[in-house]
């Protein structure tokens, strides 16, 4: 099955798991490109759920059998340029499967800003469930000890040096979960 691996990211959080996942499936990869890419507009579009929209990909979405979306939670929203991707292709998309790297962790993912919301989020846009939603929290990359450390926490990056431990569990389950096979991360 060919796969197509569509991401935004600001940090380069999840730029990272993007290139990641293209890479351990032999997938295709490529950037959601907004048409207005300034920051304090994209979260202000975000937050009204209004959109400038994005630029076409080069890549034929409907080519594609699978289809992995991944991009950042802001305060408990899909963002706008990940909802403008899936109201402009969800009738091209055969499997859509979205993944976040996200600030909130397992104890709030149900809460206003978990990750919970955003993947009903997703499936109210793509209007069907996706085959499957999966957050890898950047909790799991700063040692307990500093998780109430706002600044650690905004500063924490995924990174060839942090992708270990937890982070790399969840991570293998879902390759092997969208693959159909066996993963272990080198």
């Amino acid at each position: 099955m060919n796969t197509l691996v569509v991401y935004y990211s600001h940090t380069g959080n999840n730029r990272y798991l993007a290139q990641r996942i293209a890479r351990d499936l032999g997938a295709d990869i490529e950037p959601i490109r907004p048409r207005l890419d300034v920051f304090f507009f994209l979260i202000f579009s975000s937050l009204l759920i209004v959109t400038f929209g994005i630029k076409r990909l080069e890549h034929d979405v409907g080519s594609y059998d699978k289809v992995v979306l991944v991009g950042p939670i802001w305060m408990g929203n899909l963002i706008t340029p990940l909802r403008s991707f899936v109201k402009r292709y969800r009738k091209d998309i055969k499997k859509l499967y979205f993944v976040t790297s996200c600030g909130g962790g397992e104890d709030q993912k149900d809460e206003k800003f978990g990750y919970k919301g955003v993947f009903r989020k997703v499936e109210k846009y793509y209007g069907k469930p996706p085959a499957y939603c999966e957050a890898f929290p950047i909790k799991l990359l700063v040692p307990e000890d500093m998780q109430k450390d706002d600044d650690a926490m905004m500063k924490a990056r995924l990174t060839e040096e942090t992708f270990k431990g937890p982070i790399v569990d969840r991570y293998d389950a879902f390759i092997s979960r969208i693959s159909g096979g066996s993963h272990k991360t080198n």
